[in-house]
């Protein structure tokens, strides 16, 4: 059983800040802190580098074994096949060494604003990937259904993504700039 006084104390300490972990972060705007931020940051370059390292690996090994076969292998002949899966490996390979840290960054990013921030991650790695694939594509392969809107729905995406990046960025009272320049309201306590 708790007394008056422990709860009263119990009340004072989490103002303070020192509940969740969060002792010693005071005036720090994002819900996460520098520490994890860099560990992730980290973790998500070195995915980033030695995925792609792996994956250009790959496609050379496929580019020097289809090097050998040329012109002295039949095109219609079974090894060509292991050629292209080694390439088409190493376009996988490198394409996902990307693709996973970026929605990564993009949702944890929006997790460190505000509890819903991944809303706008989300959107905005979505808005990313169909503005790419529909101005990377063209009508032969997404079809003339996908070709006639997907670059569109995709910048369309990026322009809500990044609105809702600064909306729950104002209601989380993180410092906001662009080109240098404060675009937020100061609140009380907030240092420049």
């Amino acid at each position: 059983m708790t007394t008056k006084d422990e709860r009263g104390e119990r009340g004072r300490r989490s103002e303070r800040g020192q509940r969740n972990g969060r002792a010693g972060r005071r005036g720090y705007p994002y819900r996460f802190g520098p520490a994890f931020i860099a560990r992730w940051e980290k973790r998500l370059s070195r995915t980033i580098l030695i995925g792609l390292a792996a994956g250009v690996a790959l496609v050379l090994v496929g580019l020097a074994l289809g090097g050998s076969f040329d012109g002295s292998v039949p095109e219609d002949d079974p090894r060509w096949n292991l050629v292209w899966a080694v390439l088409i490996a190493g376009v996988a390979v490198g394409g996902l060494a990307v693709l996973g840290p970026l929605f990564l960054a993009f949702v944890l990013g929006g997790l460190a604003i505000h509890r819903f921030g991944w809303i706008p991650g989300l959107v905005t790695y979505l808005g990313m990937l169909a503005a790419a694939t529909g101005g990377g594509l063209d009508e032969d392969v997404l079809g003339a259904w996908l070709d006639g809107w997907l670059t569109e729905a995709g910048v369309a995406a990026l322009v809500v993504g990044v609105l809702g990046f600064f909306l729950v960025g104002h209601l989380a009272r993180v410092p906001m700039t662009v080109a240098g320049v404060r675009v937020d309201r100061p609140h009380p306590g907030d240092r420049d």
